[in-house]
């Protein structure tokens, strides 16, 4: 492969994501250029906030604003502007796209390399977990019964709780305490946003070995690109 690649990274909110290219441009392949985009790039938080607002029964993500604020919205609304994306990082010459979610999306259209985490994350999950129930982070309190939907779906049985990676990181740490003791497999953090340090930190609260997919993602291309 080219040393010169050119890799799209793709957030549901906003540009840059420093929080998650801090954990993973030293596991890029040697040469590869990041180039990054938003998909509410063009909207203020109080824009996102008022108009794309999930209600009842709508898939809810959550994502970090350029300012470092959480926002949540609903898939519906952000799915037509990721698109956008996608196709405005291919005609701007990218050889491979991550979209830095891990949410459920419809299929999009792609000409390069698209890796979604996840079905990625939820493949690799499941074959590790070989029938074993494991812990699941997330974001937020209305996401935990979609969790459920969505993990049972993919054959993995979890035991959830929830803390965003995008307020105190002891929230985050408090909430691992939840899986001590408990009889899993390892730990996942079902979202982007969760750091290696958060990762370490959950980790040690828990007792358990945790699964990140911002890292994970990151070490499947470095395979197909090294």
């Amino acid at each position: 492969m080219s040393a010169k690649a050119v890799l799209a990274a793709i957030t549901i909110g906003q540009a840059p994501r420093t929080d998650i290219t801090a954990d993973i441009l030293p596991l890029l392949p040697a040469g590869m250029e990041l180039r990054e985009y938003g998909a509410l790039d063009d909207y203020s938080y109080e824009e996102i906030m008022a108009r794309f607002a999930p209600a009842e029964g709508d898939e809810v993500l959550v994502s970090r604003m350029r300012d470092g604020r959480q926002a949540m919205f609903a898939e519906r609304f952000v799915t037509p502007l990721v698109q956008e994306k996608i196709d405005q990082a291919e005609a701007e010459g990218a050889d491979a796209i991550i979209l830095f979610c891990t949410g459920v999306f419809p299929k999009f259209r792609h000409r390069v390399l698209l890796l979604e985490p996840q079905e990625l994350f939820h493949s690799v999950v499941q074959k590790l977990a070989d029938g074993r129930k494991i812990g699941l982070l997330v974001p937020t309190a209305n996401q935990v019964e979609q969790a459920y939907h969505y993990w049972g779906e993919s054959g993995v049985d979890i035991e959830v709780t929830h803390a965003s990676p995008y307020g105190a990181f002891e929230d985050v740490r408090k909430a691992a305490g939840f899986f001590r003791g408990k009889d899993l497999a390892f730990v996942c953090t079902d979202c982007m946003g969760y750091s290696v340090a958060m990762k370490r930190a959950i980790e040690k609260e828990s007792g358990l070995r945790v699964m990140l997919p911002r890292t994970l993602v990151v070490r499947i291309l470095d395979e197909l690109f090294s």
